[in-house]
């Protein structure tokens, strides 16, 4: 669970400390989500808002207003990156200077100017040309007018005429959020409701593999801060529909929500962002869940909360009250959650409505008007905060993470390595039915607007669950940590069928360690107490030995990816070369920190050129990939799709079309046979095939 920042707990924690025993005791015995939020506004005084305000300016990023000073800082460091040639970062830093640069500034034009230049040498032609238009909109100096006009004709002369429409199109389409794509659900499904597993889908025929079972939006999301000063998918994708943007397109109001449109701006605007732009950082000080449980409040406003809640006569009118409807009643397990972590929830939430209650009204819904009365807006404000509270404690068991592809490092180098990271996480209403397998026999892929697609990843008989993943998987954990954590975080105790079969006689591990014995190449057993021993040549190694060894490659492993983000394989291969050793043992291929190296040596290779060296160990680092998440994994189908562009570039015909159908296969069966994945593996057949 994303809890609020740890000086927000601990503020709570006194504040909970402090209660007179008798309240305390009361507060334990309330177990309704009315009962809990009126007891938290009747605790909650200014005090607490002062105290978050504190909490939110000591912490980094905390600044959100518009800031010419802090905008002219961001443009000089993009200079500086823009020297060292360093143009993917110089642009990130402009683009931070515009969001944070006023209306009416110097700082606005220069920074578009800048951020042209950038693009320009990224190859972004187009994005250069409407930066080139940007920074003459906001008043550029006319006496560096001729900058632009240079940049502008060097545009042109790399644009023919059909590249410009394409490029022009392209930004239409990422420029827009997909609003008309709908919500569907397999024929094929059916929701079904028992007292063992509550509301679960079972496919009512068969199901192949392949087949698409669920197409959903998200009601809401919120995407995922980066730490360290990094720049994050919030720096580089719109925070309304999740698409990427080299240009984004700051809010007027605060400098951290930008957007790939301003469609996207004013609809997010509309639905959320006018309550919570005046919020600034107070609202991520309390984390990723809070935030999101307020946005999805906000954007449902009262009137559907009330419908929700029944407190309204009417049905839902419109589609965003049935999503809305769909929310609301995923459960809450308040009764399972302690009491301490109740009052966390609730003082949060409280906290974030007394310090909304003084901008003006609560969100009364779309196309309903609110009529100021001080009375009904304190009564709004309340019903508001219960209904944050609702979908906080919600959010615990039912928040999803949008896993997409990323590059990694901000590197301008023809060669990148990509992977799947957490970009944001969302609510989904219908996804939220589908119970958990920790071998689930459906796969999730997330696209433009944050929509999921679940695929059957196997046939699924008549009758049978339709069951997906919530993270412990039986690829990369054993059954009793898995069964922890599923209970720790959703409350129940997995009976999947890798569970039962794991705790089976006979069926538990044999005590290696995955390791082997540099000396025989046996593989190393446990002795007890975490030391390793070779039951062959009797070799031994101690755990705190282990461990700092481990710990030794890791770091050469950090720094060799840093070198090479740096644009420096020929380091970063002299490095791997003398890391690796670890005194009398090996590493096997299908070892994850092997195959981490391996893949980091791939790609040092390959930006060397050296394309047949990069495929032989990208081979090798593929045993890990299949070790960990298996071998019809999506992860596996992007390792084959990157080895199959690796043998195409070396000119291993034969290599390549050996690779191709497999990636494709399991290209197609996880993200669709439409995906550009597999066209690109299609074009690089048909190309070899001619050839």
């Amino acid at each position: 669970m994303d809890l609020p920042c740890v000086p927000w707990q601990e503020h709570v924690a006194r504040k909970w400390a402090g209660l007179e025993p008798e309240l305390r005791e009361r507060f334990k015995s309330m177990l309704e989500i009315k009962d809990v939020i009126e007891s938290a506004l009747s605790l909650t005084t200014q005090d607490d808002v002062k105290c978050l305000h504190s909490i939110s300016a000591g912490r980094p990023h905390h600044h959100t207003r518009k800031d010419a000073e802090s905008a002219a800082a961001c443009r000089e460091r993009g200079n500086a990156s823009f020297k060292g040639r360093r143009y993917t970062e110089a642009a990130l830093h402009y683009s931070q200077g515009v969001c944070l640069a006023p209306q009416g500034s110097e700082q606005l034009p220069l920074c578009y100017a800048n951020r042209s230049a950038a693009l320009f040498h990224l190859q972004r032609y187009q994005e250069a040309l409407d930066d080139a238009a940007e920074a003459e909109r906001t008043n550029y100096p006319s006496g560096l007018s001729h900058k632009l006009e240079k940049r502008r004709a060097q545009c042109l002369a790399r644009l023919s005429s059909s590249e410009l429409r394409a490029d022009q199109e392209e930004g239409v389409r990422s420029g827009v959020s997909p609003k008309g794509v709908q919500s569907g659900v397999s024929p094929k499904v059916t929701v079904r409701v028992s007292l063992e597993k509550g509301r679960h889908v079972v496919a009512s025929e068969t199901i192949e593999a392949g087949e698409v079972i669920l197409s959903e939006r998200p009601y809401s999301f919120v995407l995922v801060p980066s730490s360290g000063g990094a720049f994050g998918s919030e720096h580089r994708r719109c925070h309304a529909c999740l698409n990427p943007t080299w240009r984004p397109v700051p809010c007027g109001g605060c400098s951290y929500a930008r957007y790939c449109a301003a469609s996207c701006r004013d609809r997010a605007w509309e639905e959320y962002h006018c309550q919570e732009c005046p919020l600034g950082a107070h609202v991520t000080a309390l984390g990723i869940l809070s935030q999101l449980a307020l946005r999805v409040a906000l954007k449902a406003g009262l009137k559907n909360i009330r419908q929700a809640s029944g407190a309204a006569a009417e049905p839902p009118a419109d589609p965003s009250g049935a999503a809305y409807e769909g929310v609301s009643c995923l459960l809450h397990h308040l009764d399972r959650q302690s009491a301490s972590m109740r009052f966390l929830c609730a003082v949060t939430m409280a906290t974030l409505c007394l310090e909304l209650s003084g901008t003006g009204p609560p969100p009364a819904g779309r196309q309903v008007a609110f009529v100021r009365d001080p009375v009904a807006e304190d009564q709004g404000w309340r019903l508001l905060a219960g209904a944050a509270l609702r979908h906080l404690l919600q959010l615990r068991c039912n928040a999803q993470a949008v896993v997409m592809l990323e590059d990694q490092g901000l590197s301008d180098a023809l060669v990148l390595s990509s992977q799947e990271r957490r970009v944001a996480t969302a609510i989904f209403p219908t996804l939220s039915l589908f119970n958990h397998s920790c071998r689930p026999n459906t796969s999730l892929m997330f696209g433009g607007g944050g929509i999921v697609t679940v695929r059957a990843s196997r046939s699924v008989n008549a009758g049978r669950e339709v069951l997906h993943c919530y993270g412990p998987h039986n690829s990369s954990m054993a059954a009793a940590e898995r069964r922890h954590l599923l209970q720790e975080q959703y409350f129940f105790l997995c009976q999947c069928e890798a569970c039962e079969e794991e705790r089976a006689p006979g069926s538990s591990r044999d005590g290696a360690s995955g390791l082997l014995c540099a000396e025989c190449d046996t593989s190393l057993a446990s002795s007890g107490g975490g030391d390793l021993e070779c039951r062959s040549c009797g070799f031994a190694l101690s755990c705190g030995d282990l461990t700092e060894r481990l710990q030794d490659v890791r770091r050469d492993l950090d720094e060799a990816v840093d070198l090479l983000e740096k644009g420096e394989p020929g380091e970063t291969l002299a490095l791997l070369e003398r890391s690796g050793c670890l005194a009398g043992v090996t590493l096997p291929h299908t070892h994850q920190l092997q195959g981490r190296m391996d893949d980091t040596l791939a790609r040092a290779h390959a930006t060397n050129g050296n394309w047949s060296r990069a495929a032989l160990h990208l081979e090798r680092s593929s045993a890990a990939v299949a070790a960990r998440f298996g071998a019809d994994s999506v992860e596996m189908a992007r390792q084959l799709a990157k080895l199959a562009q690796l043998h195409f570039n070396a000119g291993s015909r034969a290599s390549a079309l050996s690779v191709i159908p497999e990636a494709r296969r399991l290209l197609s069966l996880h993200c669709g046979a439409l995906c550009p994945e597999v066209q690109e593996l299609q074009a690089m057949e048909d190309c070899l095939h001619n050839s």
